[in-house]
Formats: C-alpha cells, structure tokens, sequence
C-alpha cells in the first residue's frame, strides 16, 4: 500500500506554548532523532552555541517525545549537543506524546532539508529517504520542501558519484557545479581523476566541462577514416553537424557511408538534457479543448 506523509510538521515543530509544562530533562536520558540525515555539524557554529548557553543558559526549550528508555528528540539536537559539551546536567523541554515513528521520520528529512546548512550528499540522501520510505516520486518529493523537481533530480544524481568524490563533495573541496560536470564521464576512475585534478589546479566548472567534453568525444572522431568510410570527411558533413549543434543545443555527430547510409548520434548529459531533446524533437501532443 502507497505510503504518504502524515500531519504537518507545524504540530511536532510549533515553539512551545507558554501553558505547556516545561520540565528539566537530564541530558544523559536524551538520545537523537535515529533518522536524523545530517551527518555533520560545523564544529565553529557548534562552539559558538555552546559558549552563548554557557552564558545566558538554553532560551528555547527543546522538544521530546518519550521512548523505551528516556526520551528521544523531535527538535534542538543542536541545543542538546551544546548543552553536553557546555556541562550542563539537565536542559529545558517539552514533551509531546503521541508522535509516530512515520512522524518522527517525516520531521527529520523534511524539517532538516528545508535548511541551508545541509551540504548535497546530505540532502540528496534525505530525498532518497523521502523516496524510499514513502514510495514518493521526485516530484512529489520537490513539492513536500518547496523546490523545484528538477532540483531535487540533481541532487539525487550525485549519488551516482564515487565516494570519493562524494566525500569531497561534502567537506566542500568542490561544488555542487564541479560534482554535475564530472557526471558527464562515463568512467568512474576517470571521474576520481578529474576531481583531484580540479582539487589541485583549481579548475572551474567551465574548465571540468571542457575535459570531460574532450575525453568522451565519440571514437568515430577519433579512429583514423577506413577506406569504406567514403565521404565521412567532406566539408557538408562538418556544416551539417555544426547546424545540429546550434539547432539542439548539445553534440551531434554524423557518421556517413556510401549510398548516403549511415547515422546521427545526439549527446545529452542530464535528465534536463534528455527532456530538452524530446521536447524539441518529438513534443507531446497537446489536447485542444
């Protein structure tokens, strides 16, 4: 049976109401959200937090829901982490039962993906998780956190990376510009290759494109012409594939052999890409009304 989201987030995330107990929890008997997917916190804003608590105290209560053993968090894992490494025994919360396993899930990708701190290989594994969890397409995912779908199809590409690209992807030694670029390889090796090179020359994204455009060039254009080929070389097949370039966008090649047999290969190097080809070659019909 298909999946969906539950109650909004507003009831599980809304700040406190003043009538609503607050109690001391001890930190000790708090354990995180298990389906939290970020995987990082930036030890400078961390520290930052847990001097202002050492300071003035935690202002805002964090949020708990009770569990088999203590209490798990629902929000303020940043609060709690603070809390910990500022010493103190116990933080401010409030309680709220009731709240579903699919609940908690649904508040850790949501709630964490509508950040800006998020580095992509965080957020593309929280749409994965949207995905797989609750049988979600991308679209539907896209407007769950108020993006476009395409967006949300970029980041989940990223997961097609290596790890190692992936994990500098993360650390930030590249973008999300530079971890697209290198997607146009086929080869992952050659994908490794070219982020350490990017790494240490510091190469543009407009730089990454041209490489990758240089070693995927079609092996026609490459393998020396056979005696069959017959006009392969001449000068209109050279106009004609510069035309197709400009009309579609992308690279074209022709492969031509005598009796005028032979093929045109069209490059796409994206979903957007393919998208962007089907519509300028076969559009889908539109129903008059």
């Amino acid at each position: 049976m298909e999946r969906r989201l539950g109650r909004g987030l507003s009831s599980l995330l809304a700040d406190p109401d003043p009538a609503e107990q607050r109690l001391k929890i001890p930190v000790g008997e708090i354990r995180p959200n298990r389906h939290q997917p970020r995987r990082t916190f930036d030890p400078e804003a961390l520290e930052e937090l847990t001097q202002s608590i050492r300071r003035h105290g935690v202002l805002q209560p964090i949020v708990l829901r009770r569990a088999t053993e203590g209490f798990e968090l629902i929000s303020g894992e940043r609060r709690w982490r603070a809390s910990q490494r500022a010493g103190l025994d116990s933080v401010p919360a409030v309680v709220r039962d009731g709240v579903s396993d699919e609940e908690m899930l649904e508040l850790a990708l949501v709630e964490n993906l509508q950040r800006v701190d998020l580095d992509p290989i965080e957020r593309a594994l929280g749409y994965q998780g949207l995905m797989k969890s609750f049988e979600l397409t991308q679209e539907e995912v896209a407007q769950h956190v108020g993006l476009k779908r395409s967006t949300v199809a970029n980041h989940l590409r990223l997961l097609d990376l290596p790890p190692q690209v992936q994990q500098a992807l993360s650390a930030g030694a590249l973008s999300m510009g530079h971890a697209r670029a290198l997607l146009g390889l086929r080869a992952a090796g050659r994908q490794v290759q070219l982020m350490e090179q990017t790494i240490r020359q510091q190469l543009s994204v407009r730089d990454i494109e041209r490489r990758v455009r240089e070693i995927e060039k079609p092996a026609v254009a490459k393998a020396p012409a056979s005696p069959s080929s017959g006009p392969a070389q001449a000068p209109w097949i050279r106009e004609v594939e510069e035309r197709l370039r400009q009309a579609l966008g992308t690279k074209v090649s022709l492969t031509h052999e005598k009796d005028y047999q032979g093929s045109i290969r069209i490059d796409y190097f994206d979903r957007e890409g393919l998208d962007r080809l089907i519509e300028t070659l076969a559009p889908a019909a539109r129903v008059q009304s």
